[in-house]
């Protein structure tokens, strides 16, 4: 398929940038002969006892860069939501499992189709007499007005056949209802939407023979024939058989064993034909093995109309598959530059987001990681090349500080650029370097290719120990909200604060010829510094799946765009007319005309 044509000025720095990645590929080569030696060691905050009182860490949590010119950006509205639900990880077993440690996600989708976006949330389980149960997962009705109504009883999706651990909605069977896949310790489960607000159990997917330890799901077509498959992956080969006893630092005598000791299980993919049935095809579609999977996400990263792969691996090489337009793969990280750190040696990687940070119509990975490990920021070069630049962003300043997990970039300040928010919190009970429970980060892009972390108060000035996180427009106003699920802890749901104008628009696509929830879609539209790209995306953060609704900003009013271009999966290309200020807009494909007949645009 056609590359997507930048404009010049745009296409010149492009093509400086690949020269620049591909000079640097001799000292790549050059260090990658070189030993690697784990990063990880044990680490956690809390006293043998397993009281919260906190040892003094190590390292500092201050930031020397930190934009205190910030206003409250987010209010915890918690309380006053209704919902009330907290991760179950097993610990209370002291059985001191690596399952226990990852904790859970949450998703947000309009399960209902009444236009309010609902919450649910994976539930986990329990480790007691070396036997893994599942926990109930937590569904909540959006009522409207931050007011949520616990359903998951009602709607039968309590999900608690598995210890389960990532929410992942899709309409799987494209009737129009957004199905779920819940993964997990087991099996992932399936449920089919039945259109009345009740779900019911439809398949589990044994994703491994021995070890079907799935974590992140990235829904996607990935074959182009118009129905969604699912990318899954998958974690390490820990069982009751495989339980080492591992010592935390001195005085300690037991510590959550850190995942190099374990080997990696290798991931999987379904091809589904739109009417719920799956077939399975990992080696035939060019799948490395042996990955430790934690994150991933499926978007069009070289914008060439097919759905691309990123995959966060836990102390291995991450993945980036790019997709050859018919569902096959090649894996390619080590040469674009995403692998793990600058120097190309692997990192412990969970959370994964991306999205245009700099401006310039290419979309970026951003890659939360493991503690004495720098979080990537990798720019996109084009001709499927990045450069790591965390450090020349100003992301330095938190380098080693923080256990990263649930990530987001959004812009949440209404000034056109794409901010940072991650979610944080140990793997490890007792530490001599970083907290149990950590501070969230919101990393504030400057707009010149820089960031400053902000200290907004509430909920960012508080510990927690952080695992998903999402972005939703919880009360259709035009301000992205976040919510939080934490390790055996309440969930967090934070307001944004309001839109100080009303040049904005929510945008929901459906696909016709492409897959009805359009994952792989793209959308283009120009504003004074260039062209803005729109990614709908699979998959993505952690465990967890945000509102897939495009919010279009109009920052400038002077320089409003006419229309915003939208490339379906499909292949076929649209010009759909820029939507009137303050609007919450669905366009379908192949009806962009009838939309600009009616008027739609301002």
């Amino acid at each position: 398929m056609a590359q997507h044509s930048p404009n010049p000025a745009r296409r010149d720095r492009v093509t400086h940038r690949a020269r620049g990645t591909l000079s640097r590929f001799a000292v790549l080569f050059a260090v990658i002969s070189l030993p690697v030696t784990a990063c990880r060691q044990p680490a956690s905050d809390e006293l043998a006892d397993g009281s919260d009182a906190l040892q003094t860490p190590l390292i500092s949590e201050s930031v020397d860069d930190v934009d205190d010119d910030v206003n409250e950006w987010f209010t915890d509205v918690t309380a006053a939501t209704g919902v009330d639900f907290s991760f179950r990880s097993g610990r209370s077993a002291d059985e001191y499992a690596i399952l226990e440690s990852l904790g859970g996600g949450v998703a947000a989708f309009d399960y209902d189709l009444d236009g309010a976006i609902d919450l649910m949330f994976a539930g986990g389980g329990e480790l007691a007499d070396r036997r893994i149960s599942g926990a109930a997962c937590g569904l909540f009705r959006n009522l409207g007005d931050f007011d949520f109504a616990a359903v998951t009883t009602a709607a039968g999706c309590e999900a608690a056949n598995h210890y389960n651990h990532g929410i992942f909605p899709a309409d799987f069977d494209g009737d129009g209802f957004p199905d779920l896949a819940i993964s997990g310790f087991g099996g992932v489960q399936l449920f089919r939407n039945q259109g009345d607000g009740t779900f019911q159990r439809f398949d589990t997917w044994q994703t491994h023979s021995s070890h079907p330890w799935s974590t992140s799901l990235a829904w996607a077509d990935y074959d182009a024939d118009g129905h969604l498959d699912c990318y899954v992956t998958h974690y390490v080969d820990w069982s009751w058989d495989n339980h080492p006893r591992c010592s935390g630092p001195p005085g300690v005598p037991r510590e959550v064993c850190p995942p190099r000791e374990f080997r990696g299980i290798s991931d999987a993919i379904y091809f589904g034909d739109g009417q719920g049935g799956f077939r399975r095809q990992d080696q035939q579609v060019g799948l490395a093995a042996e990955g430790k999977g934690l994150g991933v996400v499926a978007a069009d990263l070289d914008l060439d109309g097919s759905i691309d792969l990123y995959v966060a691996n836990d102390t291995t090489d991450n993945f980036f598959y790019i997709n050859d337009g018919h569902g096959r793969f090649q894996e390619r990280a080590l040469l674009a530059g995403v692998s793990g750190d600058p120097t190309g040696v692997n990192t412990g990687s969970m959370g994964v987001a991306v999205g245009d940070f700099d401006g310039d119509g290419l979309p970026d990975i951003w890659v939360a990681n493991f503690e004495r490990e720098l979080f990537a920021l990798y720019r996109n070069d084009g001709q499927n090349l990045f450069s790591h630049v965390s450090r020349r962003a100003g992301i330095g300043g938190v380098e080693g500080l923080y256990v990263g997990f649930g990530t987001v970039m959004v812009d949440i300040d209404f000034d056109g650029h794409r901010d940072l928010v991650v979610a944080n919190g140990h793997v490890s009970y007792h530490s001599s370097q970083t907290p149990f429970r950590q501070l969230p980060l919101l990393l504030h892009n400057q707009g010149d290719g820089r960031f400053e972390r902000a200290s907004p108060g509430g909920y960012f000035a508080q510990s927690h120990s952080g695992r998903g996180l999402i972005h939703a427009d919880l009360n259709n106003d035009g301000s992205w909200d976040l919510v939080v699920s934490h390790l055996e802890e309440p969930v967090a749901i934070l307001r944004g604060s309001p839109v100080p104008h009303d040049r904005w628009a929510l945008v929901r696509l459906v696909g016709s010829v492409a897959n009805r929830d359009a994952v792989g879609a793209t959308l283009h539209y120009s504003h004074p510094d260039g062209e803005q790209v729109e990614l709908i995306c699979g998959g993505g953060s952690y465990l967890s799946h945000s509102d897939r609704r495009v919010r279009l900003l109009v920052t400038d009013p002077q320089h409003r765009p006419e229309t915003v271009e939208v490339r379906w999966p499909s292949g076929s290309r649209e010009s759909f007319p820029y939507p009137a200020d303050a609007t919450s807009v669905t366009w379908v494909e192949g009806q962009a005309e009838s939309v600009a007949a009616a008027g739609e645009s301002r």
